[in-house]
C-alpha cells in the first residue's frame, strides 16, 4: 500500500463505492482487493468477521467514506467535524498568525491541556498496576487538542509547550515531545492522520516506567552497566502494556519500541539504524534529545535552546540523527528558538515569540514591557541568546560545541 495510509472504522464506508486501492485491516492483513465495490454484502461481511477498523489509501478517501466522516482510528466518534483533517498535510492547514499577538485564550487552553495529560497519565498507571488498559482515548483527545491549537497558532503552541521551564517530569516531557515532534511532523509534510499517531506514539512510549520499580527510579547519569541494561528494556516494556488496545496501531508500537533507537545504529533497545527506525520515530528521538538537552540533569544544569540546537546540529554532522528530520526542526524553532530569550543591541531583553517570515536568524520578539519587535523589519538587532532567569541554565561556548561528546543514551557530557 502507499505511505499515505489512514484508519476508518466500518461505519464510515459508503455503499455503491469503489475502493480503487487494496483495504487491509489494522494488522495489515488484505481484507478487499483494489477496484473492491462496496456494497451491503462486503459491508456485512466484515462487521461478521468483526473487522471495526479498516486501513485505507488516502486518495480513496473521499471516495468511498460517507460525508462528513472523519478518516482516522485515532478519534472519539464525535465532534468530527472539529477535528483535523486526516488525509490533508497539517503544514496546508495551518493559519497564519505572524501579525497578530499572542492570545492569552489560547495560553490558558494549553496549560490547561498539560493538566488534563497529567490526570490522564495518572489514570493509566492505575490501570497498569491492575493490568486492564483497555483504552487511550483520553490521550487521544489530548493529541487532537494540540494538534488543533498548532494549526491554530503553530508559533505560540511550540513556543509555550517546547520552551524550557524550571522542572520537567517524565509526563511533562511526553507531553512536551507530542507538540513538537507534530509540529516537525507538520514542516515535514505529513497528514493529519500520521500526525495524530506520532502524537500517541510520544504521550505513550515511556509509560512502561510505571512497571519497572527501581530500575527507572535511578538517574541514569549514575547507572551501572546493568542497570543501564535493566532501564534500556523499557521501550519493549511500553509497547507491552498497550499491545491489546486498539487505538495503538502495530505502526504506533513499532515506533513506540523504537524512540531511543539513533540514525547511526547506536541507539536501544535492539541497535536498528537509518531507514529501518520508523519515521515517527526518527522525529521524536531528535525531538527528546533536544528537551534532555534543555533541562537539566544530575551532571549539569539545563543548556540554553540555542546552544541546545547547535550541539544537535554538531552531533547530526556525526551521523547520529536523519538529517531531514534535523533539518524541520531548526525550521520550526529558527536559530533562536521559540520560548527563548535573547539581549538586543540597546541592553534590553526579550522573548521570541514567532519564527522569521524567511530564514532562520530573524525572529519576532516580545520585549518585557510586551513591545512587538520584528528583527525581519530591521527593528532591532540581537545582541546574543542569554539564559532564561526563571530556569536554571547555562551556555556552551563556541569551542566547547564544537568539541562535546554526547550521546542521547549516555548523556554525561565529556569535552573530547
Amino acid at each position: 500500500m502507499s505511505q499515505g495510509i489512514v484508519g476508518i472504522t466500518l461505519e464510515e464506508l459508503c455503499v455503491g463505492t469503489v475502493c480503487k486501492h487494496p483495504v487491509e485491516d489494522r494488522r495489515g492483513l488484505l481484507l478487499l482487493g483494489a477496484n473492491a465495490s462496496i456494497t451491503s454484502d462486503v459491508i456485512k461481511n466484515l462487521r461478521d468477521r468483526e473487522v471495526a477498523e479498516l486501513r485505507i489509501d488516502s486518495r480513496d478517501v473521499e471516495a468511498i467514506c460517507v460525508e462528513d466522516a472523519c478518516p482516522v482510528a485515532l478519534t472519539l466518534k464525535h465532534e468530527r467535524k472539529e477535528r483535523i483533517a486526516k488525509a490533508t498535510p497539517v503544514k496546508d492547514l495551518l493559519i497564519d498568525r505572524h501579525d497578530e499577538p499572542l492570545s492569552n485564550e489560547r495560553a490558558a487552553e494549553l496549560e490547561n491541556g498539560m493538566l488534563l495529560a497529567k490526570a490522564h497519565f495518572e489514570v493509566m498507571r492505575e490501570q497498569l498496576h491492575d493490568n486492564v488498559v483497555l483504552a487511550t482515548d483520553g490521550f487521544v483527545e489530548i493529541t487532537n487538542s494540540y494538534a488543533r491549537s498548532m494549526v491554530e497558532d503553530h508559533d505560540q503552541t511550540v513556543g509555550m509547550v517546547g520552551a524550557a521551564a524550571p522542572s520537567c517530569d517524565v509526563d511533562d516531557r511526553s507531553v512536551r515531545m507530542a507538540v513538537l515532534g507534530m509540529a516537525v511532523a507538520t514542516q515535514m509534510g505529513l497528514t493529519g492522520q500520521q500526525i495524530l499517531e506520532l502524537g500517541l506514539t510520544a504521550l505513550l512510549h515511556d509509560i512502561g516506567f510505571t512497571l519497572m520499580g527501581d530500575a527507572a527510579r535511578k538517574p541514569v547519569e549514575l547507572m551501572s552497566e546493568a542497570e543501564l541494561w535493566e532501564y534500556r528494556k523499557h521501550p519493549i516494556v511500553s509497547v507491552s502494556c498497550v499491545a491489546e488496545v486498539p487505538q495503538v496501531s502495530e505502526g504506533i508500537q513499532i515506533a513506540m519500541e523504537q524512540v531511543h533507537e539513533q540514525f547511526d545504529g547506536s541507539g536501544y533497545p535492539r541497535g536498528v539504524k537509518s531507514h529501518r527506525i520508523h519515521n515517527y520515530a526518527r522525529i521524536l528521538n531528535v525531538v527528546d534529545s533536544y528537551l534532555q538537552l534543555i533541562f537539566p540533569t544530575n551532571e549539569r544544569r539545563g543548556i540554553i535552546p540555542h546552544d541546545a540546537l547547535g550541539l544537535l546540529l554538531h552531533q547530526a554532522g556525526r551521523g547520529l540523527f536523519d538529517p531531514r528530520v534535523i533539518k524541520a526542526f531548526l525550521y520550526i524553532e529558527s536559530l533562536y528558538p521559540l520560548g527563548s530569550i535573547v539581549e538586543l543591541a540597546s541592553g534590553e531583553m526579550a522573548r521570541v515569540i514567532r519564527r522569521p517570515r524567511s530564514g532562520f536568524a530573524d525572529p519576532v520578539l516580545q520585549s518585557t514591557e510586551g513591545q512587538r519587535i520584528d528583527l525581519g523589519l530591521g527593528e532591532a538587532t540581537v545582541v546574543r541568546p542569554v539564559c532564561d532567569p526563571e530556569v536554571d541554565q547555562i551556555r556552551l561556548s563556541p569551542k566547547v560545541l564544537e568539541s562535546v561528546l554526547w550521546h542521547p543514551s549516555h548523556p554525561k557530557m565529556k569535552i573530547g
